[in-house]
């Protein structure tokens, strides 16, 4: 942990958030099956593309449906009991999925194991700030960040030998890393409670009354054009980014990669975010925003657009990862920034809300989208129409700069909440 104090050169990353982020990394590194799902789903239980990325997509709106009740619970109970029960349920779930044999059990394994995975993602962002003054915000989920991506370069290294030896390990040993990161949580963390608010007679709301004002806090955002613009954008961006663990496995096995050589190509990406995001993001922040969410985009595009050559040679491969690692690595860090800057105060939370959905869908229906146009329309289709879909993204982007630039200077900012939100890692 000194080294990776030493490395975001912080000196805030100490006590229950130093904590918090090593379980998280320990968390994130369990997550052995998530880069070969589809490799394991189309290998081991014999399903085409298309139903291998639509199990993908499942499991995704699973962590849809859970992250959007998961904050509610946290604060409602208290995050530690709702993280031990959620992790719980999570190496159970991972446990089990060997075990079912009929696709309709299968897939509610999935939903469940996405439900579990996922809805521990919030009430962790909440226990790593708990005790932090909220200056200090950005930069404690900066770190925790890049603890998610360390994680995800680890899955990439070692499921890969694993998914060789048998694809069913890959969750029993995700099982028992998320039973390890749940003792850890029992034994590191301080127990949490609610903070307790008396209300009168007039404020306690019915149910009916609560679910008015919810759907109200999503409306104010999606009623605005201009952050639903700059929202969708975000969500092309990731159904571009999802290929690299939906389609991508299936595209380099048909062309005669091994799972553990997939497991060292996408272990390069995690690398290079892990060395360099934290850096990049000093730099990008001196620089126009939104000017480098639209160019992210187009990096990104150009390297799904060379993967389409025909020569599939392990040269290309980590070109073309690289370049649209780097699009990731100028996208991750602003976008969630623009979007808050856009928000009039009082409603951002609002907006990060409906961003964090739009990045979930794209993850969910990416995977079910490329394998459906891999298996039907073939590899080059794929990657010419990834790399499309990504300058689609960056021409909205282009578009939109000057209205947004405009509107940000006229939004007064909100002192009490400089944080951006949620941290987005891989799903």
């Amino acid at each position: 942990m000194r080294w990776l104090r030493s490395f975001l050169n912080s000196d805030v990353l100490v006590g229950e958030p130093r904590d918090v982020v090593l379980i998280e990394a320990v968390l994130a590194a369990s997550k052995l099956s998530i880069p070969f799902l589809t490799l394991y789903l189309v290998g081991a239980r014999g399903f085409d593309y298309a139903t291998a990325g639509l199990f993908v997509a499942i499991r995704g709106l699973g962590g849809l449906v859970a992250v959007m009740l998961a904050g509610a619970i946290a604060d409602r109970f208290g995050e530690k009991p709702v993280v031990l029960t959620l992790l719980a349920g999570a190496a159970l779930s991972a446990a089990a999925i060997p075990h079912l044999q009929s696709t309709h059990a299968l897939l509610v394994g999935f939903f469940l194991l996405g439900a579990f995975v996922n809805a521990v993602q919030p009430a962790f962002s909440s226990l790593v700030v708990r005790t932090i003054p909220v200056r200090h915000w950005t930069e404690i989920y900066a770190a925790e960040y890049w603890a998610l991506n360390v994680g995800f370069a680890f899955t990439a290294l070692v499921g890969g030998q694993v998914a060789v030896f048998a694809f069913d390990w890959l969750f029993y040993l995700e099982a028992l890393g998320t039973f390890l990161a749940l003792v850890l949580v029992a034994r590191i963390l301080p127990a949490t409670r609610p903070q307790t608010r008396t209300r009168s007679p007039r404020q306690r709301a019915s149910l009916r009354g609560r679910g008015r004002r919810a759907l109200a806090t999503v409306s104010l955002a999606a009623r605005d054009r201009l952050a639903v613009v700059l929202i969708s954008s975000s969500l092309l961006f990731a159904l571009c980014l999802s290929q690299m663990t939906g389609t991508l496995p299936l595209d380099m096995e048909a062309s005669g990669y091994s799972p553990d050589f997939y497991g060292y190509v996408i272990f390069w990406n995690g690398a290079l975010l892990t060395i360099f995001q934290i850096r990049a993001g000093r730099a990008i922040a001196r620089r126009r925003a939104l000017r480098i969410l639209a160019r992210a985009a187009a990096v990104a595009g150009l390297g799904y657009g060379l993967l389409a050559l025909p020569h599939q040679h392990i040269a290309l491969i980590l070109g073309c990862l690289t370049i649209w690692t780097v699009g990731e690595m100028m996208d991750a860090p602003v976008r969630s920034a623009v979007v808050s800057a856009l928000a009039k105060p009082g409603s951002r939370a609002r907006y990060l809300g409906l961003l964090s959905a739009a990045l979930t869908l794209g993850y969910s229906i990416g995977p079910w989208l490329g394998g459906y146009v891999l298996q039907v329309a073939g590899r080059e289709a794929l990657w010419l129409g990834t790399a499309g879909c990504a300058l689609l993204c960056a021409l909205i982007r282009r578009v939109i700069t000057g209205r947004v630039e405009a509107r940000i200077l006229t939004v007064p900012s909100e002192p009490d909440r400089p944080g951006s939100g949620l941290p987005c890692g891989k799903r």
